[in-house]
């Protein structure tokens, strides 16, 4: 099925669904460029007993400056925020496909924006892969309840390299 939206005289936006043969429809890819989506669940508690554990050492080798001065609070604050954005690095991993070594994790920096919402900014290898995938656009959400922590990742690709196999 095939969602077109067309303007009403109200000017609002309605959808107009229109079925497609199965021999007539199109791959995701021929579409939208193609997608990839990333998720990964983390508990509160494993962030928590690394921070207490390795303290700055981990903080420092995992996240960005950015990224802790997000997280503040009491501990149990920090340790979900910081879970939900372990969470997100874990699941942009997974929308990269990495080969041979994985990125670094600060190389993947979830911001927040000033009016709530995250965005993935990537630098170094990272931005690299993205860049030879034809990843052209990352979209994340993150939740954390009741001791754990999630995030979904989506790419929209236009193929690069991988396009070329």
């Amino acid at each position: 099925m095939t969602i077109h939206f067309v303007m009403c005289a109200s000017g609002r936006r309605a959808p107009m669904f229109f079925r497609r043969r199965w021999d007539q429809a199109g791959a995701v890819d021929e579409t939208f460029g193609g997608l990839r989506v990333g998720t990964d669940l983390v508990a509160v508690d494993d962030v928590a007993e690394s921070v207490a554990r390795f303290g700055d050492r981990y903080v420092g080798r995992v996240y960005t400056a950015h990224e802790v001065s997000c997280c503040q609070g009491p501990p149990s604050v920090v340790a979900a925020g910081l879970a939900a954005r372990f969470a997100a690095k874990e699941a942009t991993i997974k929308v990269l496909r990495p080969v041979d070594h994985q990125p670094d994790w600060r190389s993947i920096e979830i911001r927040r924006d000033p009016a709530g919402w995250c965005a993935v900014h990537l630098t170094g290898g990272a931005a690299r892969m993205a860049r030879q995938q034809g990843i052209r656009n990352l979209a994340v959400s993150l939740t954390h309840e009741s001791g754990m922590a999630a995030a979904v990742v989506v790419a929209v690709c236009d193929g690069g390299e991988e396009k070329e196999r």
